[in-house]
């Protein structure tokens, strides 16, 4: 509950600085993630810039993961790609790494491995992955 205000609080201002001196129309917030959509490149680079300038006033940085991208590429936004879908491959990848160890130190066996395994393909199938 903590950081809900505190990213209200804080970035309220940067809110009305898009909005209203950018002139952004469509833009998107939710805690600290937020994105930006224009029909011009170039203007989204000053824009970047000046939410730079904007938030080293108020103390604040943007983090590495900070890009510019096509609407038509995929992105990831709140666990969601562009089309909507969660990106739950990344935690599947990261279980699946975390049970092919356990196999390999012997503290599961063959066969719950390939349950595993079954039962993620089929997750990531049903969620259009595959």
């Amino acid at each position: 509950m903590t950081s809900q205000v505190l990213a209200i609080f804080y970035l309220n201002d940067m809110d009305h600085f898009i909005k209203e001196t950018l002139k952004i129309k469509y833009y998107v917030r939710y805690q600290d993630d937020f994105l930006l959509f224009h029909e011009s490149k170039n203007y989204l680079k000053e824009c970047l810039v000046s939410i730079r300038e904007f938030l080293k006033k108020e103390n604040l940085s943007l983090n590495s993961k900070t890009r510019i991208y096509k609407s038509t590429n995929n992105y990831s936004f709140l666990g969601r790609n562009s089309k909507n879908k969660y990106l739950r491959y990344r935690n599947v990848k990261r279980k699946l790494k975390a049970r092919i160890y356990l196999y390999k130190t012997e503290k599961i066996s063959l066969n719950s491995l390939v349950s595993s395994l079954i039962c993620y393909k089929k997750l990531l199938k049903k969620n259009n992955f595959f």
